[in-house]
């Protein structure tokens, strides 16, 4: 009986980090080498697989946006990721789950580490950034409408462990989607 539970113990504890294959203090201290790695690895890894060739791209997308993004470099990596999710025309059920997936995470904190939940802000704010110059097209538009509407709460361990190891504090990222989407303008649609 004690297996079960040393058992169920160990898939509770794997639950914890969701999809994350990095938090984002892991992210932050690659460079633009690494991190092209990362993605031609999982590209690589995509092409070669037998099953599901999305799940090796998911994975490096939500590296890539996970990562703090100060220095610009999510332009700098994202392009052969982005034509091969589209080749597989899963480019916007890619993002869509992605979100979906962080913002869950961020409505259900207790179940998460601090740092996991700041990997998931920091990949939301990503997300918000590189879709704000197209939030008049429709995809763009609905993933920002969805993390606004989400009203996402940062927890005091979220915004603790955000000021310690970033040195900054910012809104949730529901506020800042709402400040390029205001309420009235569109809703979201899930």
């Amino acid at each position: 009986m004690s297996q079960l539970v040393v058992g169920l113990l160990m898939i509770a504890s794997l639950s914890v980090q969701a999809g994350l294959l990095y938090k984002y203090p892991q992210l932050a201290l690659k460079d633009l080498d690494q991190m092209n790695k990362i993605v031609r690895s999982k590209i690589a890894e995509s092409k070669k697989s037998g099953g599901d060739k999305v799940i090796p791209l998911k994975e490096a997308f939500q590296a890539v946006f996970s990562r703090p993004n100060d220095d610009l470099m999510i332009e700098k990596i994202v392009s052969p990721l982005k034509t091969e999710l589209e080749e597989h025309d899963a480019y916007e059920d890619t993002v869509r789950a992605l979100v979906k997936e962080a913002i869950s995470a961020l409505k259900n904190p207790k179940a998460f580490q601090p740092v996991v939940q700041v990997t998931y802000v920091v990949f939301l704010e990503n997300i918000i950034s590189e879709f704000r110059p197209k939030a008049g097209e429709e995809f763009e538009k609905s993933i920002i409408a969805q993390i606004r509407d989400a009203k996402i709460q940062l927890t005091k361990g979220a915004r603790d462990e955000r000021t310690l190891r970033m040195m900054k504090q910012n809104p949730s990222p529901s506020d800042i989607a709402a400040a390029i989407l205001p309420y009235k303008e569109a809703p979201s649609t899930k």
